[in-house]
């Protein structure tokens, strides 16, 4: 697949996240349903988180989201222990609506470029584009089931 149609990809991907997001009241957002881990909030964060932790240092550019958000919303971590007034939604969302363009603009031309060291086998800029593209989807599946469950 050509480097455009990858961040085209990318970009249709994050739209639908953000549009399934919007369907969702705020009311909702920080309940844990039963069977779940972490709440809508956390999992939105967590999406930000992994984007931001891995595209911009495999091509040597800052990461753009505060430290706060990386201890907020890495794996494993859970609403109860937070210490401090998570982003709202309103942020959250606004912040995935503009990380798609900084990272085609950090990446672009990077795609074949390798890791520095290899992630969970990737070994390339472009095989990290298209991990957290699934990455993505999986937890808008989370989102989708929870939004089911918390939504009578």
């Amino acid at each position: 697949m050509k480097e455009e149609q990858l961040f085209e990809q990318m970009k249709l991907w994050r739209n639908w996240t953000v549009e399934l997001l919007r369907t969702i009241p705020k009311e909702v957002v920080d309940e844990i349903p039963n069977g779940f881990n972490n709440n809508i909030r956390w999992n939105v964060g967590h999406i930000l988180v992994g984007w931001d932790h891995t595209m911009f240092p495999s091509v040597n550019e800052e990461r753009r989201l505060p430290m706060s958000y990386h201890l907020m919303f890495p794996r494993g971590s859970k609403p109860e222990v937070w210490t401090e007034q998570p982003p709202s939604m309103d942020e959250l969302i606004t912040l995935l609506e503009e990380q798609p363009i900084l990272i085609e603009k950090a990446c672009k031309g990077h795609l074949d470029k390798p890791l520095k060291e290899p992630f969970l086998g990737l070994k390339t800029v472009g095989d990290m584009l298209v991990f957290h593209m699934n990455h993505e989807n999986l937890h808008m599946g989370t989102i989708k089931s929870m939004k089911q469950i918390l939504i009578k």
